[in-house]
């Protein structure tokens, strides 16, 4: 094809050739369809210098080509419709014509109910899961970290007194205790089994078991940092130690009295006993009759409950409220709460593996656990009042009593 061409036209058209196949990614195909030109034209007996060197050159960029060359470039499919349309060109010109074609088709049996809204719709990113419980209690909590199996503490019981005392006169000797006291750290933990095809098919599943299991144990510590009986594995709970609220010098004195008026007296006993109450913890309906309750003429008492204007908590007598469903509705606790110490012998966390016949049955365990202990000193329990509230009200206002 190139022996009636002059050197000239030979050199002009490899040129050609190879602007053409280097002006995009050429294939392996044409790599070697370049490299069988360049074979042809240097059989031929009659070569320039000119022609020797061109070709010396496009031999070259061969080599070059053929470490960027691709696969066969992969034929635009487009749209079903596309495609029958192409196979089916021929015969959309009989039918044109008035002519009837047979289509070759085979039997296909399509199983599930396509009549409803099946593949119709667009999954949501995300799981609805069920609500829990927000924990607030542990954060108001004194916390803190734990290496050993048990916290030990030195706790005071014996003050030294002195006495005022003439000149001349022998002073009094005073005396002062120590006992040493020790509390365990307990264990919570959960888990579930879930087949190892489920995690490697549904690619959220495994966060989202993390992120549940981890919740539950979380609600657990929450639960028990409030109403722990302190029994076997459970905690020793702040409502557990807490004093019982008693009307003391305001019995049967606080007329209409309310919820406001049990939570201002249970201030005024946690400071008799020398501390300063921080925080109310209430179930979420109480605090809710809190912001209902009303004068004897309708007006609402908001200067016994008002919202916090920066952070929008809830208040009440300057404390905040902790609102939470742990809390027994109709129940209170007002509480110093810097005295509520928890220390974390073992953060949450995650671990997965093999237990019983797991592995023949194609299943992973998936366990979520944590180590803390939770404590009240001995010297601090009166920093903490509890009660019932229909019991208190009762004992203040003197129409109940």
């Amino acid at each position: 094809m190139v022996e009636n061409l002059t050197p000239e036209q030979v050199v002009e058209k490899i040129n050609n050739m190879f602007a053409e196949k280097t002006a995009g990614l050429p294939t392996h195909d044409e790599v070697n369809a370049l490299k069988s030109e360049i074979e042809s034209l240097k059989a031929m007996e009659k070569k320039s210098a000119d022609m020797e060197l061109a070709l010396a050159k496009f031999e070259g960029r061969i080599e070059a080509m053929a470490e960027k060359a691709v696969e066969k470039k992969a034929e635009k499919v487009g749209t079903i419709g596309d495609q029958v349309v192409k196979a089916l060109k021929g015969e959309l010109e009989a039918v044109k014509e008035g002519k009837a074609i047979n289509l070759e088709t085979k039997e296909t049996t399509i199983v599930g109910d396509y009549t409803g809204n099946i593949a119709l719709s667009t999954l949501e990113a995300g799981v609805n899961r069920i609500a829990r419980q927000v924990a607030k209690i542990r954060q108001a909590m004194s916390g803190g970290t734990t290496t050993s199996k048990f916290v030990t503490y030195i706790q005071q019981t014996l003050q030294s007194t002195a006495t005022w005392i003439g000149e001349g006169v022998a002073k009094n000797e005073g005396d002062v205790k120590y006992q040493e006291v020790s509390v365990e750290v307990k264990k919570v933990a959960g888990f579930i089994k879930i087949s190892k095809e489920m995690l490697d098919d549904l690619a959220f599943v495994r966060n989202e078991v993390n992120t549940d299991l981890m919740e539950t144990i979380d609600n657990q510590i929450e639960n028990n940092l409030l109403n722990g009986n302190g029994v076997g594995a459970n905690l020793n709970g702040i409502y557990t130690q807490a004093t019982a609220w008693t009307a003391g010098t305001f019995l049967n004195t606080v007329v209409s009295a309310n919820l406001a008026d049990v939570v201002r007296t249970a201030i005024a006993q946690i400071e008799t006993n020398k501390f300063m109450a921080t925080h109310v913890i209430l179930h979420p309906r109480d605090v809710a009759k809190l912001s209902l309750s009303k004068t004897t003429t309708g007006e609402y008492t908001y200067g016994a409950f008002v919202v916090n204007p920066v952070t929008g908590d809830p208040t009440i007598a300057g404390l905040p409220i902790i609102s939470t469903t742990w809390m027994t509705e109709g129940n209170f606790l007002v509480a110093d709460m810097t005295k509520a110490q928890y220390r974390m012998r073992e953060g949450m966390n995650i671990q997965v593996g093999y237990e019983g016949d797991d592995f023949k049955r194609n299943m992973v365990t998936i366990l979520c656990e944590a180590r803390i202990v939770t404590f009240i000193k001995a010297n601090d329990v009166n920093a903490f009042v509890k009660g019932t509230i229909a019991t208190c009200i009762a004992s203040l206002d003197p129409a109940i009593a």
